[in-house]
């Protein structure tokens, strides 16, 4: 899969998720909210309902009479207006006393034609009007009459048989959060939106500059791979050359004091050991040892260094302070660590066998002769 095409797919994955997780976040508070204003619009129509009461009632006290009391009242709602929210007032008998449309002062509340839903129970507009009781519900019309359902709260003005009304239109509260709900998700929308998108270019380009880095680190490794293996290559050639000329291949010193055997001791027992016979010799708590390319081990009282310089140095290499080793033994080079490499011999050492990253162009050198 092209990268341009991962980054697209993660980048539509989260913007699915989190949009979903905003449907219904915003669906929660949409409902919430819902719940909240209807709280806040039932008690502020109480409210304002027990304040205009309160002043009418006052009025009353100071002696004004009812008509002019209810003139009053009808001047300062008359064509006010209606669409969202006003205050009118009834007698308990059903009259409408005072409305912002006069043409329907004087009309009466007809039996049946409005319920009230109080407490989650079901009565007649008129019945709540006779009972003369301070409530707060929801009145519903008939469907004849086209009008939308609303949030009144009564207040009975003490002294007389007013009902102060305060109605909220419902649908327009509705409409008002709906709209607003509708605001706040088309924000949060862009808002999201710009955010994935700036947030995808700058990961785009902190990957990057990551995947350059990361793209030379691994041409390196490419290119070491490349030199291992054309060593590797390179002694494997050798030990064919080894094999078909009966592991005798390498140039003849033509000075004397190479050997070509080694003389050390098994128990009671002489050995000479043909030096091409020997995959490597270690050293182990201050001895040298002997491992030849059958298996076999045998202790020598020369050091190390002593050795190499008897030894043919085409054919052995110094590869530590702990290892000289025939070329014929290395079985596979591997690259180990920084920069170092780490020699596989038959038979296998139980000390791991390193050339270090001085030593690296040195030995590469030796196999190359």
């Amino acid at each position: 899969m092209k990268k341009i095409n991962l980054y697209t797919i993660t980048f539509s994955a989260i913007s699915i998720v989190i949009l979903l997780i905003s449907f219904f976040s915003f669906r929660y508070l949409y409902s919430s909210s819902k719940k909240d204003v209807f709280n806040s619009t039932f008690e502020a129509g109480k409210r304002e309902a027990r304040e205009i009461g309160k002043l009418l009632e006052l009025q009353l006290k100071q002696g004004l009479s009812e008509e002019t009391v209810i003139q009053n009242l009808q001047s300062s709602i008359v064509n006010t207006d209606t669409q969202s929210g006003f205050i009118c007032m009834y007698n308990q008998k059903g009259i409408e006393l005072c409305h912002p449309n006069p043409a329907l002062v004087g009309k009466k509340v007809e039996i049946n034609s409005s319920e009230f839903i109080l407490n989650n129970k079901q009565f007649d507009f008129l019945e709540i009007l006779h009972s003369g009781k301070a409530s707060t519900g929801i009145h519903h019309f008939n469907e004849a009459s086209n009008r939308a359902s609303e949030i009144v709260s009564f207040y009975p003005v003490k002294g007389s048989n007013w009902m102060v009304a305060s109605h909220a239109n419902i649908d327009v509260i509705e409409q008002q959060i709906s709209d607003l709900y509708l605001t706040f998700l088309i924000v949060f929308l862009i808002a999201t939106l710009s955010i994935l998108g700036i947030s995808f270019f700058l990961i785009r380009m902190i990957y990057k500059k990551y995947e350059t880095q990361k793209n030379d680190e691994i041409k390196d490794l490419n290119n070491e791979v490349n030199t291992l293996t054309a060593i590797n290559t390179h002694l494997h050639l050798i030990h064919e050359k080894h094999k078909e000329n009966n592991n005798d291949l390498l140039r003849e010193e033509s000075t004397d004091n190479v050997k070509k055997r080694i003389i050390t001791y098994h128990k009671d027992e002489l050995v000479s050991l043909e030096t091409s016979e020997i995959a490597y010799f270690f050293l182990e708590n201050n001895i040298v040892y002997i491992k030849t390319r059958s298996g076999s081990q045998y202790s020598v009282n020369s050091s190390l260094d002593e050795l190499i310089k008897t030894l043919d140095p085409q054919m052995f290499y110094r590869a530590n302070r702990q290892f000289i080793i025939n070329v014929n033994a290395i079985n596979n080079i591997l690259v180990y660590g920084k920069n170092q490499l780490k020699l596989m011999v038959k038979p296998e050492s139980d000390e791991m066998i390193l050339i270090s990253k001085n030593r690296v162009s040195e030995f590469k050198k030796w196999l190359e002769q």
